[in-house]
């Protein structure tokens, strides 16, 4: 694979620009604000670095995809929904249902730029198909997995069924790869949430695998 350095930059870069916005939102979601959470918040300090940190690295994988907005998009988008997630186990749907419609948007305009419509339908077809299993998954596994979960997991399947059936099915393996490690590493962090009940965030796992599959 052919990838611009300088591309990988930028992108790296807007993200990190828009940092203290993605924070300000984080923190918002994560308190539960119902009204307008996407007005400018200012945040703790502690928060923003962790947010920087992740823009940092969202962006900059970002940058290996295409079409790239989309990617940069689920790479600010992602950074938000990863931290609320590890801090209150919760994937809003306030940010998905908006992120997910950009996305949608960005790839007709892709496909309509690009006269690729095969990969554009490949997207819907992969989303639904994901967001079907997810779905079933959540239903058997009686809590340990979310709608939320579910929601992150259809909207990242679009963008990997852009990229073909591959994708799709490197990413769906190394999720669960990344979710054991993210369930190893809050059972070490908070040892009194093990147990058969300890919560696991599930979409750090979900938006990082796929955005490694711009590079894999």
């Amino acid at each position: 694979m052919s990838t611009s350095w300088t591309t990988v930059a930028v992108s790296a870069a807007l993200a990190v620009a828009v940092s203290p916005l993605l924070a300000g939102w984080s923190a918002a979601l994560a308190d539960g604000d119902a009204g307008a959470w996407w007005r400018p918040r200012r945040p703790d300090a502690a928060r923003l670095a962790i947010v920087a940190a992740a823009a940092l690295t969202f962006g900059a994988l970002a940058g290996g995809g295409g079409p790239l907005p989309a990617w940069w998009l689920l790479a600010a988008g992602g950074t938000v929904l990863a931290v609320v997630d590890a801090q209150r186990n919760l994937l809003p749907a306030r940010l998905v249902y908006p992120l997910a419609l950009l996305e949608a948007a960005v790839l007709t305009a892709a496909a309509a730029t690009t006269h690729d419509a095969a990969a554009l339908a490949r997207a819907g077809l992969v989303a639904l198909i994901v967001g079907i299993g997810w779905f079933l998954l959540a239903f058997a596994a009686g809590g340990g997995i979310g709608l939320g979960d579910v929601r992150v997991a259809t909207l990242t399947a679009g963008l990997l069924g852009w990229l073909g059936w591959t994708a799709v099915v490197r990413a769906q393996l190394l999720t669960v790869l990344l979710i054991v490690v993210t369930a190893a590493v809050v059972a070490v962090a908070r040892p009194d949430l093990r147990g058969r009940k300890m919560p696991v965030p599930l979409g750090p796992a979900l938006v990082l695998a796929s955005l490694l599959m711009c590079w894999i």
